[in-house]
This record gives C-alpha cells, sequence and structure tokens, in this order.
C-alpha cells in the first residue's frame, strides 16, 4: 500500500475517532452532572480523571489529523510520516480505553 493510502486512512480514522470521544465524553459529563454537589469527592474524581483522558484523546486525534494533512499538503516528511502513523495506534488505543472504561462506567460493574 502506498504511504500516501495509508495517511488519508489515517487521517479520517483520526477524525472519526474524535467524534468517538465527544460521544464518551458526553457520556462522562452527564454521569458527572447527575450526582448531586454533596458526593463523595472520591466518585466525582473518577469521572474527572475519565473526563481528562477523554480530553486528552481528542486532542491527540487533532494532532494526528493536522499531521497527516501537513504531510498530505506540504511535502512528504518520513519524520512526519512516521509520527502520524505511530500517533494514530497511540490514539486508537486509548480510545479504546476510554470507550471500555466509560461504558464499564455507565453500566455501574
Amino acid at each position: 500500500m502506498a504511504s500516501k493510502d495509508v495517511v488519508i486512512a489515517a487521517l479520517g480514522a483520526s477524525a472519526a475517532l474524535a467524534g468517538f470521544v465527544l460521544v464518551f465524553l458526553g457520556v462522562v459529563l452527564t454521569g458527572l452532572a447527575s450526582f448531586p454537589p454533596e458526593t463523595v469527592r472520591l466518585v466525582r474524581m473518577r469521572y474527572l480523571r475519565v473526563a481528562g483522558v477523554s480530553v486528552v484523546a481528542f486532542l491527540l486525534s487533532l494532532v494526528t489529523v493536522a499531521l497527516a494533512v501537513v504531510w498530505l499538503a506540504y511535502g512528504q516528511s518520513r519524520a512526519v510520516y512516521h509520527w502520524t502513523i505511530w500517533l494514530f495506534f497511540v490514539q486508537l488505543g486509548l480510545v479504546f480505553v476510554v470507550g471500555v472504561v466509560t461504558t464499564v462506567q455507565a453500566v455501574g460493574v
């Protein structure tokens, strides 16, 4: 497969994963907002940690998309290509973790 095809696929998949992360973040924030203010701090901190990881995953998605666009628009630097692919796989793993943790929290396991 040509490098250009790989970067285009990473670009599209990263943008889609950014959307999924925003859905997970919405679920976490809705769960957090459902607690009354006097809820134990430890319970609220669990939700805030997952929200923080979700924001990091979203920002990582944006960085991956930006690198892919830079690679496509401004020349095909080998370093930018490798960073784009490496960050995409990191993002994929982080989104998996966020999805599992968010689902577990939403179900109440």
